[in-house]
């Protein structure tokens, strides 16, 4: 006869199954520490947008940080 195993509350604990996305989990910056912004833009805009996020393996915000930067600069230069 095989022997039985002694179960306690921690054997009938639900495991949190691990998710494989394509998405990058969230960065350091806790999500508090954002504020939202909502505006309206084109469809098509809004698909290319996405779609160099995901080229170039970055978040939305993160493309729209940088786009911001790479503007300021620019703006930067040409004002004198």
């Amino acid at each position: 006869m095989a022997k039985t195993l002694s179960l306690d509350s921690k054997d009938l604990a639900p495991v949190r199954a691990q998710h494989l996305s394509g998405s990058r989990q969230r960065g350091v910056v806790a999500s508090a520490e954002y504020v939202p912004m909502q505006f309206k833009l084109p469809p098509t805009f809004v698909k290319s947008f996405k779609q160099a996020a995901l080229d170039n393996n970055m978040k939305l915000n993160e493309l729209l940080i940088a786009s911001f930067q790479e503007f300021m600069k620019v703006k930067g230069s040409t004002q004198g």
